[in-house]
C-alpha cells in the first residue's frame, strides 16, 4: 500500500497543503483536514514543519494526529527538523527529559512512526524506538559532501565532535573531540559552554581545504570553535555545512568573522544558507512507505 500524504499549510513550499492552518481570534489552534474520508483505512504520512514556533507547531500535529487517526490505519508525522532533540539528557535535578516527552506526545496523538533528517539524538542513521515511538532517521550527508565536493574536489572532511562523526564517515573523514563545561547561569536560562575543541592528532590539514559538517549549527559556538582550530593548523580554507540551520542570533555572522568561507544548511528550517533542497531526498527516501 502507498501512503497517502497529507501536507500541512507550514510545508507548502514542498507540496501543495491538504492541512489548513489557522486560528480563532483568541489564538487557539484551529487545524481541519480538508479530505479526511480520502484517509479511511490508508497509511497515512503527514508533512509538518515544526520549527520556527515549536510549541504551537508540535501543538498543531498533535491535533492532526488525533483527528487523521480516526479514519486512518496508521500514520507517520513526516518532520523535516525535530525539535527538542538536543535535550535528551538531564544535566540538572529536575529538568524535563524533552526529548523523550516530545516523541512520547507525538506517538500519544496517535502516530506510530517519526520521520526525520539528522535527528541530534540518533547520531546515525537507520531506525531507533525512543519515546515510545519509531524514529525512522534519514541524513543529508550525501547531499552536504557533493554539494562541496563540486567546489573543492580534493577536500578533507571532518565533524566537530563525535556525535556528528557519522556525518563524514563514507568519506573517510575525522571527527574532533568537544569537551563541555558545567552549567553556569546565562540570563534566564543555564547553558553549558563548549570549553575547549580538539583536533585529532592524526589529522593533517596544513594547506589543505577544509570541510567541518554538523547536523545542525544553533548558537554557533561549536562550528565557530571548530573552524578557528582547523585553520590555526595551517588549513587553506574552510568551509561549514550543516543540515539543520538555526544561525540563532548573529552565529551566521560570527561564523564568518572566525574564517568560514562559505557556510551552508538545508532548507529543513529556511536561511539565507539554505543551499540543499530537501524535496529529492523527502521523494527518494521518505515518502510512500513507512
Amino acid at each position: 500500500m502507498v501512503a497517502k500524504l497529507l501536507v500541512s499549510q507550514n510545508s507548502s513550499y514542498l507540496f501543495p497543503a491538504s492541512v489548513e492552518l489557522k486560528n480563532f481570534p483568541d489564538k487557539e489552534a484551529h487545524i481541519l483536514i480538508r479530505d479526511l474520508e480520502s484517509c479511511r483505512g490508508q497509511d497515512v504520512q503527514v508533512l509538518h514543519r515544526c520549527y520556527p514556533k515549536q510549541d504551537s507547531s508540535l501543538l498543531q500535529l498533535f491535533l492532526m494526529g488525533k483527528t487523521i487517526s480516526k479514519a486512518a490505519a496508521r500514520m507517520e508525522a513526516v518532520i523535516p527538523y525535530l525539535p527538542y532533540a538536543r535535550q535528551d539528557k538531564i544535566w540538572k535535578p529536575g529538568e524535563a527529559l524533552s526529548a523523550e516527552a516530545i516523541c512520547e506526545m507525538v506517538a500519544s496523538a496517535g502516530f506510530s512512526s517519526i520521520a526525520t533528517f539528522d535527528c541530534h539524538f540518533v547520531k546515525k542513521a537507520g531506525e531507533v524506538t525512543y519515546g515510545g515511538i519509531k524514529i525512522r532517521n534519514f541524513t543529508l550527508s550525501e547531499d552536504l559532501v557533493a554539494y562541496f565536493k563540486a567546489k573543492k574536489p580534493d577536500a578533507v572532511f571532518i565533524s566537530p565532535d563525535q556525535g556528528a562523526k557519522y556525518l563524514v564517515n563514507e568519506i573517510g573523514g575525522a571527527s574532533m573531540v568537544k569537551k563541555r563545561g558545567e552549567y553556569s547561569a546565562h540570563k534566564r536560562r543555564a547553558v553549558r559552554q563548549v570549553e575547549s575543541l580538539e583536533v585529532n592528532g592524526n589529522l593533517d590539514v596544513k594547506g589543505r581545504d577544509v570541510v567541518i559538517l554538523d547536523d545542525m549549527i544553533a548558537g554557533g559556538g561549536t562550528m565557530i570553535r571548530a573552524t578557528r582550530a582547523v585553520l590555526a593548523l595551517g588549513a587553506r580554507s574552510v568551509c561549514c555545512g550543516c543540515t539543520h540551520g538555526l544561525f540563532l542570533g548573529d552565529a551566521y555572522t560570527k561564523l564568518q568573522s572566525a574564517g568560514a568561507e562559505e557556510i551552508i544548511a538545508s532548507n529543513t528550517i529556511a536561511s539565507e544558507a539554505s543551499k540543499i533542497d530537501i524535496l529529492n531526498p523527502l521523494k527518494a527516501k521518505i515518502l510512500g512507505s513507512f
